[in-house]
């Protein structure tokens, strides 16, 4: 991995990921692209148990599927993560009729385009969230059985504590309508999970959630701030009008 000093920010971005991804890895199995993660706990989860192609060089597609095959046989799944940049490995999974994921990192520059009122936002325990996690995960995947949520919730919270996070919601009746985590190594920070219930949406709350985390980020002397949004999909657009800039993507695939 390249010094810190000579990184992107797209390859900062990625490399914070991936140094929380490995500190939930259980295990670690060396392959010919990259590493394997494995956590058996939650072999469910696809976030966890991954084919790290760091090294895919000259290698074709089918050669990179038939590692993933061998190296996660005893998965529910198949999942790849691609350096970035690698255009023709990403068309050929798509024509392998795997499932893309568009990571779109995005980097706080600061002079949001609008005010937001922080003043609903209140730092919450995780616990808290799992109602809402359950709902989003019904919405964003629904043939998803009751072990799998289970998985879901629980990893997060282990996501959490490996991230040194914190968690900013909005209360309403004692519930938790709408929350964000913000993941830290003192000098890095993330916005993560950004999520709020169906019924609760279209009033700002996820504009102030946001802005809240990253109020905290800085006041906390954090140098670099930022998150990732799904390339394909709207929020991206409102993480500019916050203040956040584009600089760059890059891909993971799923064979189920």
């Amino acid at each position: 991995m390249p010094a810190r000093s000579a990184m992107t920010e797209l390859e900062r971005a990625a490399a914070f990921e991936e140094e929380l991804r490995d500190r939930c890895a259980e295990r670690v199995v060396e392959t010919r692209f990259g590493p394997a993660l494995f956590n058996d706990t939650f072999s469910a989860i696809w976030n966890l148990n991954v084919l790290r192609a760091e090294r895919a060089g000259e290698a074709t597609v089918a050669e990179i599927a038939a590692e993933a095959d061998r190296v996660q046989a005893n998965l529910g799944h198949r999942r790849v993560i691609l350096p970035t940049g690698a255009r023709k490995l990403e068309n050929g999974f798509r024509e392998l009729g795997w499932e893309g994921d568009h990571f779109l990192f995005m980097v706080y520059r600061g002079n949001p385009r609008e005010r937001v009122d922080t003043t609903r936002v209140e730092e919450v325990d995780p616990t808290r969230l799992a109602r809402l996690r359950r709902e989003i995960v019904h919405e964003w995947a629904p043939q998803e059985d009751g072990e799998t949520i289970r998985q879901i919730i629980a990893a997060d919270l282990l996501m959490w504590r490996a991230a040194n996070a914190r968690t900013f919601a909005v209360v309403e009746d004692g519930e938790v309508v709408s929350a964000a985590e913000l993941y830290s190594d003192g000098r890095t920070a993330q916005v993560e999970d950004v999520a709020t219930l169906p019924s609760h949406r279209g009033r700002g709350h996820a504009k102030a959630i946001v802005t809240r985390a990253v109020q905290e980020a800085l006041a906390a002397d954090h140098e670099f701030v930022f998150l990732v949004a799904a390339g394909d999909d709207w929020p991206k657009e409102l993480y500019r009008r916050l203040g956040f800039e584009e600089v760059g993507s890059r891909f993971a695939f799923l064979r189920r």
